[in-house]
């Protein structure tokens, strides 16, 4: 497999675009804070969280989820850096692939409490005044939403679409469904990615799970102690070479911009060990699976590997499981972990990681582990201590775990992948 990914666009708390995110990645730079409005609840003032910047968050239209917002804020940047116009697409066979948890499971919100708002308002005598209804709105899109149809129908294009909610993994996942279809002939195109809010029911679920942290969280360190949850959305361009190439030599023989590659998918490997709801297997067996058909779907090995981006939600089990495959596949490789940048986005977070792994890719470099200071002995082996040169025109793995057993992992060329830079 080598997928052409013709562009990226990315909303976190480390910025509003890639530019952006880039800088802030190696400064370290990222919103971190408690929150306020947004998550009211008794633990609002204890648990910190990282957040999209108010700038994005303005932009948020009547009836428009944030989870959306990220999304379309995100695909805008990308069809941007691609030089795709609605007018190309419309002459493609689109596809679009889409991950998410809160904004597909947790949508109901806006119905229920407007069906709430309605009982308590209903008199004591119910047959004197008939009950008030929720909005059709409301219902419509707690039934049937999809945030990938939705990109199809604003774009105002005809394609498929599918929408992947495979919890944590699925923003890995709807990018290498998304290869897929672009391998199998199946699309010329495909906008792949995911998105996630802040919400309230990851955010005291987690709290009573008893794996949130107080604090910025610890990726890989020995005092670790849980996570802080993020929100943003990742997007990538993905397109078959025939399709890149015609739509380049359009665009030289008009004299018009054209394209900067990011870089390419090599391969994917998915895979559920089943072992808890909640927790990873402690040895990984499953994210092992996933790392291994990944490596032969990209027919490459671990010398090929530049630096791994490490799910690393800052938990005691999910760093050891993912130390226990790193150690056992990938002895000595360097691992980044981003999680103290950008808290945990749920199902946006393999989206965002993939962009900036490819961030990194691009810029030869990995930045070291933010909070890291104490390594853990029973892991046997320390992430990125410091701004680390990498080989560009290798690649690298980017893995995703999730609850209910799922994992996903990607092996991502950057633009000079093989040597040469791809435009």
């Amino acid at each position: 497999m080598k997928t052409i990914i013709s562009a990226i666009g990315c909303v976190c708390a480390l910025g509003n675009d890639i530019g952006q995110i880039s800088k802030n990645l190696f400064a370290g730079n990222s919103l971190f804070s408690y929150p306020a409005a947004r998550l009211q609840s008794s633990y609002s003032n204890e648990y910190p969280v990282f957040t999209v910047a108010q700038e994005i968050l303005s932009q948020k239209k009547d009836g428009e989820s944030y989870s959306y917002l990220f999304l379309r804020k995100a695909l805008e940047e990308a069809l941007e850096s691609a030089v795709l116009k609605s007018e190309d697409l419309k002459k493609a066979r689109v596809g679009v692939c889409i991950g998410a948890t809160v904004d597909i499971s947790f949508n109901c919100f806006d119905f229920y409490k407007e069906w709430r708002k309605s009982r308590s308002s209903e008199p004591e005598n119910p047959a004197s005044s008939p009950k008030k209804p929720a909005k059709p709105a409301a219902l419509d899109k707690y039934i049937g939403y999809s945030a990938a149809s939705e990109i199809l129908k604003d774009l105002g294009i005809d394609g498929i679409s599918q929408t992947v909610v495979s919890a944590c993994a699925c923003g890995t996942d709807a990018a290498g469904i998304g290869a897929q279809w672009i391998e199998h002939d199946i699309c010329d195109i495909v906008i792949c990615g995911a998105t996630d809010e802040l919400n309230m029911i990851p955010y005291t679920g987690f709290i009573k799970l008893m794996i949130a942290s107080k604090e910025r969280c610890r990726p890989f360190d020995k005092n670790r102690n849980g996570i802080n949850l993020g929100e943003g959305a990742g997007v990538l361009i993905l397109e078959s070479q025939k399709n890149y190439e015609h739509r380049l030599a359009n665009l030289k023989s008009a004299q018009k911009k054209l394209p900067d590659i990011k870089g390419f998918i090599l391969g994917y490997g998915t895979a559920v060990d089943a072992y808890h709801a909640t927790a990873p297997d402690p040895q990984g067996r499953g994210l092992k699976k996933a790392v291994e058909f990944a490596f032969s779907q990209a027919d490459k090995s671990k010398e090929n590997i530049a630096f791994i981006n490490a799910h690393a939600t800052g938990t005691k089990d999910n760093d050891a499981a993912e130390a226990a495959v790193f150690n056992s596949l990938l002895k000595g490789v360097p691992v980044s972990a981003t999680k103290s940048l950008t808290g945990h986005a749920l199902g946006a977070a393999g989206a965002v990681e993939a962009c900036l792994t490819l961030i990194c890719l691009n810029e030869g470099r990995i930045p070291p582990v933010k909070n890291f200071t104490v390594p853990d002995e029973s892991l046997n082996f320390c992430p990125a201590l410091k701004e680390t040169f990498i080989d560009g025109a290798q690649a690298a793995l980017s893995v995703s775990l999730a609850f209910g057993g799922c994992n996903a992992a990607l092996i991502l060329g950057g633009k000079k992948y093989g040597g040469k830079t791809a435009l």
